[in-house]
C-alpha cells in the first residue's frame, strides 16, 4: 500500500475518517447497489425465470429480508436452501434472475466478512449474466478485502465499462488507486464518484481531500508548486481544518531548504538517531518526541515515520501508528519493513483481512522473509482458510527452521481445521438426497 494518512496532528482525525471509510466501503453494500442489482441491466434481453427462484421463492423473499435487516447468517441460510431446491430440479439457466441469488448471498458472506466465499458467488452471479456490472463492482469490493489489487481494478473497470455511472465502482477504484500512490487517478476517480452520486460526498470525501493532499506534496517534492496549490485549493474546499496544516507545511518547507538547508538536515538526523537510541532502551515517550523533532525539521524523512510507528505500535496504539507507517511508504520507504510492521498493526486491530493484505506488500518487496510468511500464515488462520494458512506456517518454517516450535501450535490448529471441514463436507456428500 502506498496511500498516505495525516500524521499524528490534528490531521490524524481525518484520516481515520478515511481508513474508516476505506472498511465500510470494501465490506459494506449500500441499499443503492441492491436496488440497482435487482433492476439488472437494461441492455440486456428481458432472461426467462430463474430456476433458483421459481424452485423456492419464499426462500429467496425470505433472505432478502433477512439481507435487509442485516441478519447476514439468516440470509446465507435462506439464499443456499434456494440454490440447493434449484439444484434439485434441473440446471438453472443463464440469466440475471439466477445471478441475482447468487449476489445477494455473495453480499451476506461480504458483510460476515468472507470475502473468499463471496467472490465465488460473485464469480457465479458474472457467468450466469456477464453483462451485469454490480457484481463486478461488488467483486471487486472482495477482492479489495483479499489484497489483490490488480483484480480489484480489473472489476471496477468492467463495472465502469458496463455501467458508466455506477458511483460505487468509481470509488472502489479510486481506493485502490490511492493506496497503490496514483493520486492523480485516485482524485478523478473518487470526483467522478461523488458526481455520479452526491449522497457520497461524506463517505468518499476524506480519502478525496487524502488524495488530493498527497498529491500536492508529490507535485510539490517535483518542483510544480502552481499545480500543487491548485490542488491544496480544491482540498480547501472540500475540508479547510484539514488542509489549513498541510499549507503550512507546504509553504514553510522551501523556506527552510533555501535559508539552513544543510543544519535542517543535520538537526534531523541528530533527533532521528536520538530516537533511535531511547526505542532501543525502550524509552518510547522520549522516542517519539525525537521522532516528531525530525519530521518537523523534514518532512519527507520517511524513516521517522516508519520509527516513529513502529515505537506507536509498541506502545499499542496501533491506529496511529498505521497512519505513520503508510506516511513512511508514500515518502519513499522501499523495504518490506513498513508493510510487515502494518500488518501487525492491523492485527492488533483484528483485522486479519487487512492484515494478509498488508503481509502479502511485504512479501512482494522481500519474498524471503519467514517473519512475514508465518505473521500472514496466522492472519489466514484466523480467518478459518486453512489451506493458505497451511501454506503460509509451513513456508515460514522452510526459510527458518527455528520457527518450527513456535508455529507448532498454529500449524497443528490449521490442520486440524481443514481435517474437520473435509469431514463436514464428505458427510454432506453422503447424504441421501431425501
Amino acid at each position: 500500500m502506498t496511500a498516505s494518512n495525516r500524521n499524528a496532528s490534528p490531521i490524524s482525525t481525518a484520516a481515520r475518517l478515511s481508513a474508516a471509510c476505506l472498511l465500510l466501503f470494501v465490506l459494506g453494500c449500500s441499499d443503492a447497489d441492491q436496488t440497482n442489482k435487482a433492476a439488472g441491466n437494461p441492455a440486456v434481453a428481458a432472461p426467462p425465470v430463474s430456476q433458483a427462484a421459481a424452485a423456492a421463492p419464499a426462500e429467496v423473499a425470505a433472505g432478502k429480508q433477512a439481507l435487509e435487516a442485516g441478519d447476514y447468517e439468516e440470509a446465507v441460510d435462506r439464499f443456499t436452501r434456494a440454490i440447493v431446491a434449484s439444484e434439485k430440479t434441473e440446471t438453472p439457466s443463464a440469466n440475471a434472475e439466477a445471478a441475482q441469488v447468487y449476489f445477494d448471498r455473495g453480499v451476506a458472506y461480504l458483510k460476515m466478512g468472507f470475502p473468499d466465499t463471496a467472490a465465488q458467488d460473485f464469480s457465479t452471479a458474472i457467468n450466469l449474466a456477464p453483462h451485469d456490472g454490480a457484481a463486478f463492482e461488488q467483486r471487486a469490493r472482495a477482492n479489495v478485502a483479499l489484497g489483490d489489487a490488480y483484480k480489484s481494478l480489473r472489476d471496477a473497470t468492467q463495472a465502469i465499462r458496463l455501467t458508466p455511472n455506477n458511483a460505487g465502482a468509481y470509488h472502489i477504484r479510486g481506493v485502490v488507486y490511492l493506496n497503490r500512490g496514483e493520486f492523480d487517478r485516485a482524485t478523478a476517480d473518487l470526483q467522478q464518484a461523488i458526481d455520479q452520486n452526491p449522497a457520497l460526498l461524506d463517505e468518499v470525501r476524506p480519502q478525496l481531500v487524502e488524495a488530493l493532499a498527497d498529491w500536492a506534496e508529490q507535485l510539490a517534492a517535483n518542483g510544480d508548486s502552481a499545480t500543487a496549490a491548485e490542488k491544496l485549493a480544491r482540498a480547501r474546499e472540500l475540508d479547510p481544518t484539514f488542509v489549513a496544516e498541510e499549507t503550512v507545511i507546504v509553504v514553510e518547507k522551501p523556506a527552510v531548504e533555501q535559508t539552513v538547508a544543510k543544519p535542517v538536515l543535520d538537526e534531523a538526523e541528530k533527533s532521528y538517531v536520538l530516537g533511535r537510541e531511547h526505542q532501543a532502551e525502550q524509552a518510547y515517550d522520549q522516542a517519539i518526541i525525537e521522532y516528531t523533532k525530525a519530521i518537523a525539521l523534514r518532512p519527507d524523512f520517511h524513516n521517522a515515520y516508519l520509527r516513529r510507528g513502529e515505537t506507536l505500535l509498541a506502545l499499542g496504539f496501533p491506529d496511529t501508528a498505521l497512519e505513520d507507517l503508510k506516511r513512511a511508504v508514500n515518502r519513499g520507504a522501499e523495504s518490506a519493513e513498513p508493510y510487515r510492521l502494518q500488518a501487525q498493526a492491523h492485527m492488533a486491530m483484528k483485522n486479519p483481512h487487512r492484515a494478509a493484505l498488508s503481509a502479502t506488500d511485504a512479501l512482494h518487496a522481500d519474498p524471503t522473509d519467514a517473519a512475514t510468511y508465518a505473521l500472514r500464515g496466522e492472519a489466514y488462520l484466523q480467518l478459518e482458510n486453512w489451506d493458505r494458512a497451511i501454506a503460509d506456517l509451513n513456508e515460514a518454517i522452510r526459510r527458518d527452521s527455528k520457527l518450527r516450535e513456535a508455529l507448532k501450535d498454529d500449524l497443528e490448529k490449521a490442520l486440524k481445521g481443514r481435517a474437520m471441514t473435509a469431514q463436514g463436507k464428505s458427510a454432506d456428500g453422503g447424504r441421501s438426497p431425501g
